[in-house]
């Protein structure tokens, strides 16, 4: 089956492709064609634009052989109103910073120890227009079905691989601070910014479910009181202990920004991130809430993730010591209590983030559709949030996350 074909950017030329690949090859190239293709289906992303580019290209020495390689472009959305918030939220420079200085410094720490864990696709290129990365499809990472979300396997894999991120980010935070100093003050509670609407249309929906379905009916009033003041206890969630034990949060940890890895018996061996375009430094309660409560199958989530929990909190005491970490290890009860003190972002997350995932019509759940207020729109969501799949993790856990 064909990708879908990329939006159309006049920007994009052989000769941009040309600048890009001597940059990334420190080389003189000849590039002869380039096709486009969409990165990721369509709304799935709400900050940026995803790009594949297959690349044909020759060193311009004489008895160079024709090549070619495949790139991922991050670009601005096409909807100007989104494209706009994206700005206002500065998700482009956020991400340069994670992609840039932050992944150069992991690397070194980790080098330094003898281990070469990759947590992201390289960085190739940037200037005004994109984020150029290596694309990892090549090296053989994909993603599962979204919509039946993550089983053992996966979460095992995904939370050891968070644990060890987490850890070499606090050891670095402690070394030089100034490392994340454009990283410590999350935008999410930026005027305009397009994710509250988004919020609180899902938690709207919610409640609407809550009062359809008779099981959620003893939830209605708790998130009727709760989408009066999510936007702020949103915040609150961002919010950043000085005196804690901190780390740098990916700050979107759902299975859309993963890249897994397969042995020749289809057995998961491992897991790179992707779009840290929300990343901030705080409590890694934040992350971990995120992953679970988003991206865990219902058989997980029926288990209370007290497992999941115990591996995170496991590797992240190990990876804490190899790395030399020179304060307090985190044990399981300070990771428990980190969790709980962010719930209000797994609620969040809960009611707003899993339905566009699971739901089976992928076109419905694009961020027009999230946010208008258009009859088509308003039809679309009401279709997204009664997903049976969804009201059955909604009975999972709300119980759980409902608690004065």
């Amino acid at each position: 089956m064909e990708e879908p074909a990329a939006p159309t950017m006049s920007w994009i030329n052989q000769e941009y492709f040309g600048r890009v690949l001597e940059t990334y090859l420190h080389a003189d190239v000849i590039v002869s064609r380039y096709e486009l293709a969409e990165g990721c289906p369509g709304g799935q992303n709400f900050m940026s634009a995803i790009v594949r580019a297959t690349v044909h290209y020759a060193l311009a020495s004489a008895s160079a052989e024709p090549a070619t390689v495949s790139l991922i472009l991050k670009t601005k959305l096409q909807n100007a109103e989104l494209a706009d918030g994206a700005d206002r939220l500065n998700v482009f420079g956020i991400e340069k910073s994670v992609y840039g200085p932050v992944m150069k410094a992991i690397r070194e720490l980790l080098t330094s120890y003898g281990d070469c864990t990759v947590f992201a696709p390289r960085l190739i290129y940037e200037d005004e227009h994109a984020l150029v990365l290596e694309d990892m499809a090549v090296k053989g990472y994909r993603q599962p079905d979204r919509k039946a979300r993550l089983d053992q396997a996966h979460m095992n894999v995904v939370v050891r691989k968070l644990a060890k991120f987490h850890a070499a980010t606090a050891v670095l935070g402690r070394k030089n601070r100034e490392l994340f100093k454009t990283l410590e003050n999350s935008t999410f509670a930026s005027d305009q910014n397009p994710i509250h609407l988004f919020y609180a249309n899902g938690i709207e929906q919610c409640i609407e479910q809550t009062i359809r379905i008779p099981t959620l009916n003893p939830y209605t009033d708790y998130l009727r009181s709760f989408l009066g003041v999510a936007i702020e206890r949103e915040a609150k969630s961002y919010e950043r202990d000085e005196h804690g034990f901190n780390v740098l949060n990916h700050g979107d940890m759902w299975l859309n920004n993963l890249l897994w890895k397969y042995d020749d018996q289809g057995v998961v061996n491992d897991v790179i991130m992707v779009d840290f375009q929300e990343s901030f430094y705080g409590s890694l309660g934040f992350d971990l809430n995120h992953l679970l409560y988003t991206s865990a199958n219902s058989a997980l989530q029926r288990n209370g993730f007290d497992e999941l929990v115990q591996q995170y909190t496991a590797q992240l005491r190990d990876a804490l010591q190899h790395f030399k970490y020179d304060g307090p290890l985190p044990d399981g009860e300070r990771v428990r209590a980190e969790m709980d003190a962010k719930r209000d972002h797994a609620l969040i997350v809960t009611t707003c983030i899993i339905p566009p995932l699971i739901v089976e019509d992928t076109a419905l759940a694009t961020p027009e559709n999230m946010l208008d207020d258009s009859p088509e729109a308003i039809q679309a969501r009401q279709t997204v949030f009664s997903n049976p799949k969804f009201i059955e993790v909604l009975e999972i856990l709300l119980p759980s996350l409902c608690q004065s």
